[in-house]
């Protein structure tokens, strides 16, 4: 089985805003994977030094959730 390349379409650094994403895009049946999501929870505070939460994608479904994420409220920043 070839494993696909995984690719951050969002970045969040407030949990909030990412789990509304995550949702918006579950709801069009793309997968979604979360990179540092533990870290904000632990050190909001420090977001900013890890980057925050990256929200990412299967490589095939990257257009498609961006296409998502660009057409409904402003989050996350790319």
């Amino acid at each position: 089985m070839i494993e696909e390349k995984l690719v951050t379409v969002a970045t969040f650094h407030n949990e909030m805003e990412f789990l509304l994403a995550r949702t918006r895009l579950e709801s069009a049946d793309i997968e979604c994977f979360a990179q540092d999501e533990n870290m904000l929870r632990i050190a909001a505070w420090h977001s900013h030094i890890f980057g925050g939460i990256k929200l990412q994608v299967r490589e095939s479904e990257a257009d498609a959730a961006s296409a998502i994420l660009q057409h409904t409220a402003p989050i996350g920043e790319e």
